[in-house]
């Protein structure tokens, strides 16, 4: 019966990746529905919470995006890059990782993506290089980010076990930076030089080359900055919140004062950066439900909801069985369970779902905290596929033919950086967690 389960799953979600969008989301609540009403499986955990964090945050990325902050951000890192342009294999993961960072969303990766192509080509580097280096350390970023989805629910599996956010992004940040690092140095000499490249030549000679037309200086608002500035400060805030429970509000509970929750923290915290970037920076609240911001936030919440839903139906459904037969493997080499979360992560295209899928099975098998911890960049796998769209919108902006997809799907431009960052990530986090 279990296979009959496995299959209604897998074929749920591959219907859903083939419409993509909602589908998966959508493909999840009617596999959903399979499980309960024709198998008997008494549904899981909605990821209520999880999607309550997104539907918060992408408001105010949406909010940060209106008052032209993402521009002003995008313009910053343009500014540094065309300034060290012989650099730019080993600046441009760095620059994406640190955006994404900021702005809590890979979005602002898409923007970064034409100026790489075009300062690479102007110096004669291969553009394959960089823009490979920042769409896979942008994705890394995620992790890193302690306001995203795949973060929060972490957090939310290991709170009963002790951990707090802090904990968290001590690891995930220095090691995902170290990730990103390693996946650009691996690219340094990737590939023949943009001169010999037959494709890059052969476009050149036709004709095909379109360079963009260089434009002035962008006129942006004086709230652009400030939007941003306070992005990063609400950041910072919710960090602070989480690091010193003291400051939050308490109440008398089972366990004597207990302070307000973290995730309703994010939640207002958030909402409340929203309202001040409408009211002192003049951001326009039609563009900010109408904006790409917006609807991707939208997409992602019904994915969660779905996919994640099914998923953990299936696994609680038949728990017992799963720690009959992986137990005694897992408890010998836990770190082997990255590679179920990579796997997962490949087939879910999402880091939020994958985390709420994979991380509450890590601790019901009895996964320590620090190893969940130091595997959580595994979730990073949605690279694999080259059908993600950050991965689609690299191949198409790149101008010159050199960042491509190859005749077997997988040995694309952007699956050595990813394994190199992905491996380095997680081994790093395994070596931060022996020296706390």
């Amino acid at each position: 019966m279990v296979y009959l389960q496995l299959l209604v799953v897998l074929g749920a979600i591959f219907l859903g990746v083939r419409m993509g969008g909602i589908g998966l989301g959508v493909t999840g609540g009617a596999g959903l529905f399979i499980l309960t009403f024709v198998f008997g499986l008494k549904p899981g955990h909605a990821p209520i919470d999880v999607i309550l964090i997104i539907i918060s945050v992408i408001t105010a990325s949406a909010a940060l995006q209106s008052a032209k902050g993402l521009d002003y951000m995008v313009d910053v890192a343009a500014r540094f890059l065309r300034r060290n342009p012989r650099h730019i294999v080993l600046l441009a993961p760095l620059v994406g990782w640190l955006s994404t960072f900021l702005a809590g969303t890979g979005f602002i990766a898409l923007a970064l993506m034409p100026i790489v192509v075009e300062v690479a080509e102007k110096t004669g580097i291969r553009p394959e290089r960089p823009l490979a280096g920042l769409t896979v350390a942008s994705q890394n970023a995620i992790v890193a980010c302690p306001v995203s989805a795949a973060t929060v629910a972490l957090a939310a599996v290991l709170a009963p076990h002790g951990v707090a956010l802090t904990d968290i992004i001590m690891i995930s940040i220095p090691a995902t930076l170290l990730g990103a690092l390693a996946g650009g140095l691996v690219m340094l000499r990737y590939g023949c030089e943009l001169a010999d490249d037959p494709v890059y030549r052969q476009r050149l000679a036709a004709g095909e080359i379109r360079r963009p037309e260089a434009g002035g200086a962008i006129a942006l608002p004086r709230g652009a900055a400030w939007s941003v500035y306070g992005f990063l400060f609400t950041m910072a805030l919710i960090v602070l919140l989480a690091a010193m429970p003291q400051l939050r509000p308490a109440w008398p509970g089972a366990k004597g004062m207990e302070p307000v929750a973290m995730v309703d923290v994010i939640q207002m915290c958030m909402l409340t950066y929203a309202a001040l970037t409408v009211l002192l920076c003049k951001a326009d609240l039609h563009a900010m439900v109408s904006g790409s911001m917006f609807r991707s936030g939208a997409v992602a919440a019904v994915t969660i909801l779905g996919a994640a839903w099914m998923s953990d139906t299936f696994i609680q459904g038949n728990l017992p069985l799963f720690k009959h037969n992986i137990v005694d493997i897992i408890s010998t080499a836990p770190w082997l369970f990255a590679f179920a979360v990579f796997t997962m992560a490949v087939i879910l295209f999402s880091q939020g779902a994958t985390t709420k899928v994979m991380m509450p099975l890590g601790a019901s098998l009895g996964i320590a905290a620090p190893v969940l911890i130091a595997i959580y960049p595994a979730v990073v796998g949605v690279y694999v596929l080259p059908s993600y769209p950050s991965l689609i919108a690299a191949v198409e902006m790149d101008y010159t033919g050199t960042t491509r997809i190859g005749r077997w799907v997988f040995n694309h431009s952007f699956i050595v950086p990813g394994l190199v960052s992905t491996a380095v990530s997680i081994a790093a986090g395994f070596a931060l967690m022996a020296l706390r």
